[in-house]
């Protein structure tokens, strides 16, 4: 079992969801589909809610956002999100104060957090009451705790290259990114993104949800050897938490 030794928790609740535990006990999610996700575990449904801090949206469709508002009215969270999408939260009932909207290249500090957000190469829609909905910018976000460990999100997306100038800026010293294929990258596109990165290591997510979804850990793994890429894959399944 890896083992991080960064007093920091990352458990994967299915598909892009994941909950971490800070290095200062503070509690965040990225993605909160969870009481509707068929990945996630049934006490993470109710474990996810407890004491947290802060939710982060990486952008819009149903399979990212769809328990947002019932995770939002259990808790006192702040939700962080790309800008254009606080106009929808707004119209939810969700408080101004409660809403952290920024933009790509900006930083924020949130829940003992500095939050960076990044480009990602996917789309930001949802189909509600008859229509389909704008949902703002997709995006990725690096996120640096106090003791200095790095995690780079990279929120759905293909490759690109701009993960080569985050891993010069950044460092992260893990990235959590798709790995499922038709939606997002497959497996020798992440392993490819990998080695622009060049993290220690890296947790494969948004796969094995439904059986379109057929990227694997095991795929990405091979995949590295391809392109000489050393770093450490972490092959969770739901539920299940690396720190």
């Amino acid at each position: 079992m890896t083992t991080l030794g960064k007093n920091t928790t990352i458990s994967w609740l299915g598909h892009g969801t994941f909950h971490i535990v800070t290095p200062d006990g503070r509690r965040v999610l990225i993605d909160a589909w969870v009481d509707t996700n068929p990945s996630c575990p049934d006490p993470w449904k109710a474990q996810a809610r407890a004491d947290l801090d802060a939710i982060f949206v990486t952008h819009g469709h149903f399979d990212h956002v769809d328990d947002l508002m019932a995770i939002i009215a259990d808790t006192n969270a702040q939700v962080v999100c790309q800008y254009d999408l606080t106009p929808w939260l707004q119209s939810k009932g969700i408080a101004e104060d409660r809403i952290v909207g920024f933009n790509k290249g900006g930083t924020v500090e949130v829940a003992g957090i500095t939050a960076t957000m990044t480009t990602a190469h996917h789309s930001s829609t949802l189909y509600e009451d008859g229509k389909i909905i704008a949902m703002g910018d997709p995006a990725g976000y690096v996120l640096r705790f106090s003791n200095g460990f790095t995690v780079y999100h990279t929120g759905d997306t293909c490759v690109t290259y701009d993960m080569h100038i985050i891993g010069e800026l950044y460092r992260p010293d893990l990235v959590i990114l798709p790995i499922g294929d038709y939606f997002t990258m497959d497996p020798r596109q992440a392993a490819y993104a990998l080695k622009l990165i060049r993290p220690q290591y890296a947790i494969g997510e948004h796969w094995g949800t439904f059986p379109i979804l057929t990227g694997t850990p095991e795929a990405l793994q091979a995949a590295c050897k391809e392109f000489d890429v050393t770093t450490q894959i972490i092959p969770l399944r739901p539920g299940e938490a690396v720190s």
